[in-house]
């Protein structure tokens, strides 16, 4: 019984060995992957806003750690952080507070602002006081 089960054995193992291969090589694809397409945003300018940059950076809020400037909107009084470097054309001085008019930078397609600002034109500045 023993030299039969071992005749038997054999061709059956390598039949379950054979099959497994071949069940794993079927479900596999010679494709490459394709990446995800890129997505590219279309970027519009919002209205124009009258902020007021406060004179000194601060720590952002964030995960990342950067430099914030302090911006009061005029229309509602809001103070708000913008990253030192998220209003384009525009590179304040510490120590100097300015009144500028900046328009929100805004993907159309997610039809939601982005953070970064436009600079229009600087009202007016001010030295407040020494950098520190």
């Amino acid at each position: 019984m023993s030299s039969a089960y071992k005749s038997i054995k054999t061709p059956l193992l390598l039949a379950s060995l054979l099959s497994a291969v071949t069940l794993l090589t079927a479900c596999q694809t010679s494709r490459e992957p394709v990446p995800e397409p890129r997505y590219v945003p279309s970027i519009v300018l919002g209205d124009a806003q009258t902020l007021t940059i406060m004179p000194n950076r601060v720590a952002c809020a964030s995960a990342l750690p950067m430099q914030c400037l302090l911006a009061k909107s005029s229309k509602d009084g809001s103070i708000f952080q913008i990253p030192y470097d998220w209003i384009e054309d525009f590179q304040p001085t510490l120590g100097t507070e300015y009144v500028i008019s900046a328009r929100p930078q805004i993907d159309e397609a997610k039809q939601s602002l982005t953070g970064y600002w436009t600079l229009q034109n600087i009202v007016s500045q001010r030295m407040v006081g020494k950098p520190q």
